[in-house]
């Protein structure tokens, strides 16, 4: 089997993804092809880049099943490892999936067929619905035992953080015990709750014994209404000053929400160091929409030149 070396070796290192919306589910050939190429830009662009993260677009209907409105997350990753030679993290919403046997296939042919070792497996959007699928622990569980039978010793699984909510702590340590080796954050606009999320999961490694995954920070530029609605259908909490600030007549377009971000990842590196936490801090750029692309580039290097690295 393939190994993700590079990725390994850089995921307690300071490490950054740039989180690329994937095609829609019926684009043509060649607004794939453009897809790429525009990747390939952000890729030659920034400073550095670990990996692009494909996420999964999913719609829910009132009974939580689930509307696929992009291209397959894995296809995706296999072009983009054959045309742009980049390393490559596949998301994939577990509980959507029919049962733990449905999932443990999928799992079983993504790394087999597809030779994706890096995942970020990820849960319902409601916690009141009652769903098909794996939980997230026990998705930890079953890619890891998948890694073990089939030799793949450098297979790295993520999963979601959400800092705001209550007990994520405690959630981010379960997930660690299941086999977790990175975690991304919902994406940040405030310090609510982060501090608090970071230095509990510190608290709740050392007392154990564990070693803290790597929490990847997430950030977007947002532009437009549009933006807005979706980040916050996303459960995201975006401040009423930022929402004045894109809402308004001033046309400011995606530059308030870069600014937020700067100042936001500068208070939590310097809370990190000053705390003396032993969590290591990578950084999720995403690109929530197609036609953010370039703010995205733009707020990914800022970020790279603010880092601590």
């Amino acid at each position: 089997m393939g190994k993700s070396l590079v990725l390994r070796d850089v995921i307690r290192k300071d490490p950054l993804f740039f989180e690329a919306i994937p095609p829609a589910r019926r684009a043509s050939p060649a607004s794939v092809d453009e897809s790429v190429r525009r990747l390939h830009e952000v890729i030659s662009s920034l400073p550095r880049v670990s990996a692009i993260n494909i996420p999964e677009i999913v719609d829910e209907n009132h009974l939580g099943m689930p509307l696929y409105r992009t291209h397959e997350p894995r296809s995706f990753a296999d072009l983009l490892r054959k045309r742009l030679e980049v390393e490559v993290v596949v998301n994939k919403v577990v509980v959507h999936l029919r049962s733990r046997g449905e999932f443990l296939g999928w799992a079983r042919t993504s790394i087999q067929t597809h030779h994706v070792h890096n995942f970020v497996l990820v849960g319902g959007i409601s916690h009141l619905r009652q769903y098909p699928g794996p939980s997230v622990v026990e998705a930890c569980g079953i890619v890891n035992h998948l890694f073990r039978n089939l030799g793949v010793d450098a297979g790295l699984i993520g999963v979601v953080a959400m800092p705001a909510r209550a007990g994520e702590a405690e959630r981010l340590f379960a997930k660690t015990l299941a086999g977790a080796t990175y975690a991304t954050t919902q994406i940040l606009f405030e310090s609510r709750g982060i501090r608090e999320f970071l230095s509990g999961y510190d608290a709740l490694c050392r007392e154990h014994g564990v070693d803290p995954v790597t929490i990847f920070l997430s950030f977007a530029p947002l532009q437009d209404s549009h933006d807005v609605d979706l980040v916050r259908w996303l459960g995201v909490d975006v401040p009423e000053e930022l929402q004045d600030a894109i809402l308004g007549r001033s046309h400011a377009g995606a530059d308030p929400s870069i600014r937020i971000a700067q100042k936001l990842y500068r208070e939590l590196q310097s809370f990190v160091k000053k705390e003396g936490l032993k969590v290591p801090l990578g950084l999720n750029v995403e690109q929530v929409s197609h036609h953010n692309l370039h703010a995205a580039m733009k707020l990914g290097g800022l970020l790279s030149r603010n880092s601590s690295r």
